[in-house]
Order: structure tokens, then C-alpha cells, then sequence
């Protein structure tokens, strides 16, 4: 139990002492640890995670109704073969747009809305920094294509430590890369930098137009010193690119600074252990392998200009190229196949690859590729997406602007599927990793009566919290008379419990697996509806209000006697305004009687200053 609760203490009552030992790894997502009096609920408008649920947001969290998280409808779950960790999504065009942890089993474990606020979240991943675990992400506003903001290190607390910016004199960083490295002190991050240029070429004469320079820089994440920098313009020139002014959602027309033409969309930078970089660009439907030492082109991988022939595949419009391996002969690298950006296709659906290419006989070849384990035979995504390697071997696939993720065994056999939101949202990324938190918030607890002989429900969550297997529930009458009610495993992000008798005041304690407290709940009172709600309610809640109720019409009054004296102007708009508004708000209260009062109170004034002259 936390050292800042002093009312009382429960040494003796440990839940590893008391109730059975918390099966960490219980696959029955309404399995309990129930003491005495006490047992899981289940409530029927709270979705609990499994297969085939489907609604785009969680229904109203009893404890944090200022949360209003996506859902994640696990549709493929195969328990003995997906791999062990967390899933890290950063939906935009979303309520709750930002970061956010799931577990395996689609429950939500981590709303970081709160951190992303108003600006919108990429690119949320784990990463290293001071040569330990952090979290990662891009913050900023989105523009149409691109974004513009900084690059955010939280510590596992989820609290913000550092900030990182690009440097020289350039825009602000973009939301296609934000890759730290080199155990975290440097960061790898791109820019969209317009610039005026001459694009006589395309049609667009009378003058000069506009065009976006891919640019990266490695940056130190100290001091957002810019240690190297590369731009497009200096190496790939516009005339290889796939993406005409004017042609696509996102090419832009080259007219003005605003909508400039991009003609090189630069989306991952990657590097490898001697010094090379690896940039993907999308609308040259290029990789390109950078010199660290110059910045020179070393080679090209797809584009008009390959310095490889492909020779069992193709991709166009890609995402997310990373180095996997090299030796001297063969390198290998993964990537994001879009097949599409919306205008042109070049395959049914988007696929994860394994590519290797022959340094030799400059050729490259398919190892690999992974399909959405979709109804419809895969998924064809326009824009963004990405693949990461996990662990153990198994592929996890972010689908880019369509709302999936998925995850596959080496061999490509599906084992994951599930989708977070129906129309509308996107993501940029989505990840796996193996995680633990230590949120800095305590839990957060409701508990309900329906009156005071009836039972209490307990609704008890902790955002963020990883590890928290059970919640052990202390009730009494006062304050400071609380007792043991019960102990019962954690079920998904709100876990909702009863007790028979009922409880004026309560606290839960998040308990790990091996029985020690973590810390514990503010004490709160139990609600207890009115003798007006409590006939619509149940034991475990009350229904929520759809709207205003009917209200009988109020009747306006007909004033008695003649109208009272007008002596001039000013005097008329009053009495007039008087009058409307104890008539329009008659039902409303004592508001309408307040704001009559001092009106009538000059009118008798005036005319007992009148008889007083007379």
C-alpha cells in the first residue's frame, strides 16, 4: 500500500497471505481470484476485450469518464504462437487521437491522450535512451502529407524528459522519422523544406513555383546539434519522380509555398553500422543507401534509375525501409510495399517484404512477403504502414491507412489480426515491444449502490499500469473503519466487482503477481442515486441520460391593472425587458425573479419620490 495513506494500514492482510496466487498468465478473460462476499461482474454496455467485438470506441470508463479510447476488435488471436509484449498504436482523425498500449488480448492498458494533447502523435514506439528503455514519439501539427513539430523521450512513467529538434536554420521536424540510436544519443529525423524552384518543365511558367526538399539529419539528442544532414535536391533529381505536380491528394500543384510539389516524400531513414544511411522515399518509388562520409548516392533500389534488378518482385509508393543484415556479399532490408498511392496501383494489395540483394550480380530478390489476414484477401494501402521484426522471429504489420494491425510467423502464417477503428482514422506506425510501466497517477476508483441495503459495485482502473495482476478492495462505513472485502484478478482496463452488503466508503490496491501492494486508490464514497433515479437503475448502474426530459409549457401571465407610469424612454425598455424576462424564464428558477427584482424596485422608487415631491 502507498506511505502517503495514513489512515490506517494492512500489513497482515496480504493478498499472497489470504487468497489464492494470481495465475499471471490465465488465458480466461473471466477468470477471478474472488475472496469471500466478493466476485467479478460483468457489465453489459463495457466490451470487454475478444474476438469478433466490434465498436470504435470504449464505452464510458466509470472512474475516467474524461477518457474516451479507441477499441481494439481482435478478430485472430492464436495464444501459443503470437509473440509476448504490447501493442503501441498512434491513431490521428480519432476523439482520443494519441499514443496508446494494448495488450495481446485487444485491452486497452495505456490512453495517453493527455500527452499527445491537441497536436497530433506518430511514430509511438520503445526505444533507448541514456542506454535504457524509454518511449519514443513525433508530436506536432499535421499539414496534408507531412507534419511539423519535435521529437519526445518519456520515461516509463510517461513522463516527458526531452524534447529534440531539428536544427540549421531548417523547418521543423516532420513526422516520417524520428529513429534514436546509438543507444540514444543521436536521432535520426526528416523535414519537408519548400523551397522556390524553377518548374518550367512541368507547365508551371509566368514565374518561379514551389517544391518540397526531402531532408534529413542525425541530431544530437542532447543538444539538437545537427551532426550530419542530407537534401534531395543535391542528389535525386525531380525529373525521377513518380508524382507530378497536381496528380495525387498529396503531390501538391507547385503554385505557392503552402502547396508545393513534392516530388520526393521522403518517409524512413535508417542506419547501418558503418555509417550508412538508408532512405525510402515515396514518391520515387526509391530506397536509396546514402554515403555517411558525403552524402553521395551509393546505390538505388526500384526508381527509374536501379542500380539492382528485381528480379522475382516489385513494390512501388513503400514505407519503412530498415537494414536487417550485411555481410560482404548480400545485404538484406526490410520494407512497407503500399502497391498504391492512390492514383497508381501496381499489385491487388500492399504486403511487409524481406528483400536481399546481391552486392555482386546486382540483383534482388523476394524473401519474403506478408498479406493482412483479411476476408477479403489482403488489404491495399495508399499511404503509410510498416513492418517490424520481432524477437522471436514473427512479423508485426502496421496497415497504414487502413486501420489493422497484424502479426505473422516468419513463414507468413497469420497467428494476429485486429482493427481499430471502422472509417475516418488513420495511423502512420504501430509497433510490439515487451514493456514496464510505473505510472506516476494513482488508480482510479468508482464504487455504486443501488441504496444503502444493497449490494456495491466496484469499478477500479489504472492508466498505463503493466503491472497490476490483482486488485484487493478495503470498504467500511466511515473513513476510518475500513476492512478486507475481497481480492480479485485484474479483467481488461476496468476491472468491475460486487460485494452483498452495502459499502458508504472504499479504496482499492493494485497487487502484483507475486502478492506485494503497488499502490493504492483514493478513498472514495459510494454513489447512491436518488429516490428519483434509483427506480431506471440496476445493481451495478444507472442508465445514462439521453437527453432533457419534457417540461410542462409555462403559461405566460397577463399583468393585472393598467401599465405602470412611463416617464421616458429608457424607462419603457426597461419595464418592456422586465417583463420578458420573468415571462421566459418563469420555469427556470429564481433567475427570473432576481433579474425582475431591480426594475421593479426603481419603479418604486420613482414614484415614491413622486409623491414625496407632490
Amino acid at each position: 500500500m502507498a506511505k502517503s495513506f495514513t489512515l490506517f494500514a494492512f500489513k497482515a492482510f496480504s493478498a499472497a497471505t489470504l487468497w489464492p496466487a494470481v495465475n499471471a498468465q490465465a488465458t480466461n478473460l473471466t477468470d477471478a481470484v474472488a475472496a469471500p462476499f466478493f466476485s467479478v461482474s460483468q457489465v453489459s454496455n463495457y466490451p470487454k476485450a475478444g474476438l469478433e467485438r466490434r465498436a470504435e470506441h470504449l464505452n464510458a470508463i466509470k472512474q475516467r469518464p474524461d477518457l474516451d479510447p479507441i477499441a481494439l476488435n481482435v478478430t485472430l488471436r492464436n495464444d501459443s504462437l503470437i509473440s509476448p509484449g504490447y501493442i503501441f498504436l498512434a491513431p490521428y482523425q480519432v476523439k482520443d487521437a494519441g499514443p496508446y498500449i494494448f495488450d495481446n488480448r485487444g485491452n486497452l492498458v495505456w490512453n495517453g491522450y493527455s500527452v499527445g494533447g491537441p497536436m497530433t502523435s506518430h511514430d509511438f514506439r520503445l526505444c533507448t535512451y541514456n542506454n535504457l528503455d524509454h518511449l519514443c514519439m513525433f508530436q506536432g501539427n499535421q499539414q496534408l502529407g507531412y507534419a511539423r513539430g519535435r521529437g519526445l523521450v518519456l520515461d516509463n512513467s510517461f513522463t516527458i524528459i526531452k524534447s529534440v529538434q531539428t536544427g540549421g536554420g531548417l523547418p521543423a521536424a516532420d513526422q516520417h522519422e524520428f529513429n534514436v540510436i546509438n543507444g540514444g544519443s543521436t536521432a535520426l529525423m526528416t523535414i519537408y523544406r519548400p523551397l522556390q524552384y524553377d518548374l518550367s518543365s512541368y507547365n508551371i511558367s509566368g514565374g518561379q513555383g514551389w517544391i518540397i526538399e526531402g531532408v534529413f539529419q542525425e541530431v544530437d539528442t542532447q543538444t539538437s546539434q545537427v551532426l550530419f544532414e542530407w537534401r534531395s535536391l543535391n542528389h535525386v533529381d525531380p525529373s525521377t519522380t513518380h508524382v507530378l505536380p497536381n496528380t495525387t491528394r498529396v503531390s501538391g500543384d507547385g503554385m505557392t509555398k503552402d502547396t508545393a510539389w513534392d516530388y520526393f516524400h521522403i518517409n524512413s531513414v535508417d542506419k547501418d553500422s558503418e555509417g550508412d544511411y538508408l532512405v525510402s522515399a515515396r514518391h520515387t518509388s526509391c530506397i536509396y543507401k546514402v554515403s555517411g562520409a558525403n552524402g553521395s548516392v551509393i546505390w538505388q533500389l526500384g526508381g527509374t534509375q536501379s542500380s539492382f534488378k528485381l528480379s522475382n518482385f516489385n513494390f512501388s509508393s513503400q514505407h519503412d525501409a530498415r537494414y536487417v543484415s550485411a555481410n560482404s556479399t548480400t545485404t538484406i532490408i526490410s520494407l512497407f510495399d503500399n502497391a498504391s498511392d492512390g492514383t497508381t496501383t501496381t499489385s491487388d494489395f500492399s504486403e511487409g517484404k524481406f528483400v536481399a540483394m546481391n552486392n555482386e550480380t546486382m540483383t534482388a530478390s523476394l524473401l519474403q512477403a506478408y498479406q493482412a489476414p483479411d476476408p477479403t484477401g489482403g488489404l491495399l494501402s495508399a499511404s503509410q504502414g510498416n513492418l517490424q521484426q520481432l524477437p522471436n522471429g514473427n512479423v508485426f504489420l502496421g496497415w497504414g491507412q487502413n486501420c489493422f494491425i497484424s502479426e505473422s510467423l516468419a513463414d507468413g502464417t497469420p497467428v494476429f489480426y485486429a482493427q481499430f477503428a471502422l472509417t475516418g482514422a488513420l495511423q502512420y506506425r504501430s509497433f510490439k515491444f515487451n514493456f514496464s510501466s510505473n505510472p506516476t497517477d494513482q488508480p482510479a476508483l468508482f464504487t455504486y449502490a443501488h441504496n444503502e441495503s444493497a449490494s456495491t459495485a466496484y469499478y477500479v482502473s489504472w492508466n498505463g499500469a503493466t503491472e497490476v495482476a490483482s486488485w484487493t478492495f478495503y470498504s467500511g462505513s466511515s473513513p476510518d473503519n475500513l476492512t478486507l472485502v475481497g481480492n480479485t484478478k485484474k479483467n481488461g482496463f476496468e476491472t468491475v466487482g460486487t460485494q452483498p452488503a452495502y459499502q458508504a466508503w472504499s479504496l482499492a490496491e493494485a497487487v502484483a503477481a507475486n502478492g506485494s501492494a503497488i499502490r493504492n486508490s483514493t478513498l472514495v464514497g459510494t454513489f447512491v442515486p436518488g429516490s428519483t433515479l434509483s427506480p431506471l437503475c440496476t445493481d451495478m448502474q444507472c442508465p445514462l441520460i439521453g437527453g432533457y426530459q419534457t417540461q410542462p409549457e409555462v403559461q405566460s401571465m397577463t399583468m393585472p391593472g393598467p401599465a405602470p407610469p412611463r416617464t421616458s424612454t429608457s424607462d419603457s425598455a426597461a419595464v418592456s425587458s422586465s417583463t420578458r424576462i420573468a415571462r421566459s424564464t418563469a420555469s427556470s428558477g429564481t433567475f427570473g425573479c432576481l433579474a425582475a427584482r431591480p426594475t421593479r424596485m426603481i419603479g418604486l422608487v420613482l414614484v415614491l419620490t413622486l409623491l414625496s415631491i407632490w
